[in-house]
């Protein structure tokens, strides 16, 4: 699982992501050892290993990069075959699809307009992954 940590995610949606966390343990029959989570921002940042999820680290505060989180992620051994990312969406993707299902869930956001960018769109997430609304 892929938390983004970035500056631009809340407190409240920090806690959304615990929240999944723990749900998709239980629904793997309470196998720890099958999720690992990794705090993203600009950087993937590994977290220490999961005993319970309401007390898992989550580091950053950064801008964000979710493409980093998956670029570690590969590197686990075993490598996943599922990829959860969990985000508000402000972050570019993978330009590949990664070798297992991708799901993404993003944080239900109605923001005012940026005051500094009013342009700003954020990047939808790629069609090869399915969506689903956190929170």
């Amino acid at each position: 699982m892929i938390v983004d940590t970035s500056g631009s995610v809340s407190d409240a949606e920090l806690g959304a992501a615990l929240l999944e966390i723990a749900a998709i343990v239980r629904a793997v029959g309470g196998r720890r050892d099958l999720v690992s989570v990794l705090s993203c921002d600009a950087a993937a940042h590994i977290t220490h290993q999961l005993c319970r999820a309401e007390r898992i680290p989550l580091v950053g505060g950064g801008g964000t990069d979710l493409r980093t989180g998956f670029a570690e992620a590969l590197k686990g051994n075993p490598r996943p075959d599922v990829f959860v990312a969990l985000t508000d969406g402000q972050t570019p993707w993978p330009d590949e699809r990664p070798p297992g299902r991708t799901i993404v869930g993003l944080f239900p956001r109605h923001r005012p307009p940026d005051e500094n960018n009013p342009g700003y769109v954020p990047d939808t997430p790629p069609g090869w992954a399915r969506v689903v609304t956190v929170g």
